[in-house]
């Protein structure tokens, strides 16, 4: 699991115990002491605090894990064309769990290298495919994956990718413009960074996928032991 994933489970956790606990000092108040029978307007701010709470964190969860859990086949396709766009064909087998993600080219020659305006326009071409690629999965699901289940942090790191491949092309027009050896570092680095935050997604989605197929053939079990 990712470390913002966590943060983000911890997040969640720690709002709801605080919720819960707000409503339970609520409720002791008035059993206890019965102050808000005396206070009319503090005890209105109560109940919708306890009403919101309650529909927030139980009622709006509920919801949306049955609308999840109804479309999961359709979000698993979703996030397989996300995946498709990030593997390497030739080298992967999806369908299996092996996954193995495409990488930007490094530029690591010298400056005066009589190859490198070449290199550095096959890269930005490579950027450019890679982007589209992204782009037409993402202006196919994203409204759909935005409203369907737990998927914004994969909607959010999808676009940090986008927004890292547009890093790599700044750097490899600095560097056309100045080849040097410090627009070349600079590209290396914002290659690398390009290529890990891809191989972070790819693993991210096929742990969904996984996690998923996992769910479903969970409930599939579930579905025949009861009608048996």
């Amino acid at each position: 699991m990712r470390p913002d994933q966590v943060r983000d489970r911890i997040k969640r956790i720690a709002i709801t115990v605080g919720a819960f606990v707000v409503v339970g000092i609520i409720l002791w108040i008035d059993i206890a002491t019965g102050l808000w029978n005396n206070l009319v307007v503090l005890s209105g701010l109560a109940a919708g605090i306890v009403t919101f709470i309650l529909t927030a964190l139980v009622l709006d969860r509920i919801i949306a894990r049955s609308t999840a859990k109804r479309w999961a086949p359709v979000n698993r396709l979703a996030l397989s064309e996300f995946l498709h766009a990030l593997a390497d064909e030739e080298r992967s087998e999806i369908s299996r769990g092996q996954i193995v993600h495409r990488e930007l080219p490094y530029i690591r020659e010298e400056p005066a290298t009589a190859t490198l305006r070449e290199n550095l326009e096959e890269l930005r071409d490579r950027v450019l495919h890679e982007r589209e690629l992204l782009s037409e999965a993402l202006s196919r699901w994203a409204a759909f994956l935005a409203s369907s289940g737990d998927n914004e942090q994969i909607l959010l790191h999808i676009a940090d990718i986008a927004l890292q491949l547009d890093r790599v092309r700044d750097a490899a027009l600095e560097a056309e413009a100045s080849p040097s050896s410090i627009t070349l570092r600079e590209l290396e680095s914002q290659t690398s960074s390009c290529n890990e935050t891809m191989g972070a997604l790819a693993a991210e989605l096929r742990e969904r996928i996984v996690g998923e197929d996992r769910a479903a053939r969970a409930a599939r079990r579930s579905s025949k032991h009861s009608h048996s």
